[in-house]
């Protein structure tokens, strides 16, 4: 008799788990969505903006990090990042007639410096005017 009574709970027990599960989950996306939201419209400063979305990657070149090993005295190989040296700098484009602010690698200001801006934004396939 109980293991009757046990087998005839089990589907209702599993149902009942399944619709918690789900309420609880669409609370929480809930809850996140209007705290990411708040966090969005209360961190509108430019230096808060500027951490989250920025990417190490030169906006000329496409330059971004490489995958590496550190190998010490002993051979063993340790993974780490080599990210390019990247700077943010003004240039004057003489096509656009007006300064553009850039994060570009230090071997990319030798290629500006070699061809000039626009030639090497044109070699590159970037439209400045996006800056």
């Amino acid at each position: 008799f109980k293991s009757l009574l046990e087998e005839a709970a089990r589907p209702m027990l599993r149902s009942l788990l399944l619709m918690l599960t789900l309420t609880c989950g669409t609370a929480f996306q809930s809850a996140t969505a209007t705290l990411s939201h708040a966090v969005h419209v209360t961190s509108t400063s430019r230096s808060a903006l500027s951490q989250v979305e920025m990417r190490r990657v030169c906006d000329i070149t496409g330059k971004s990090a490489n995958n590496a090993n550190r190998v010490t005295f002993s051979n063993k190989h340790n993974a780490y990042r080599q990210f390019p040296n990247l700077q943010r700098k003004r240039f004057f484009s003489p096509k656009l007639n007006r300064e553009v602010k850039l994060k570009v690698a230090t071997s990319t200001m030798r290629t500006i410096r070699k061809l000039g801006l626009d030639e090497t934004a044109d070699k590159y396939g970037v439209d400045l005017s996006k800056f």
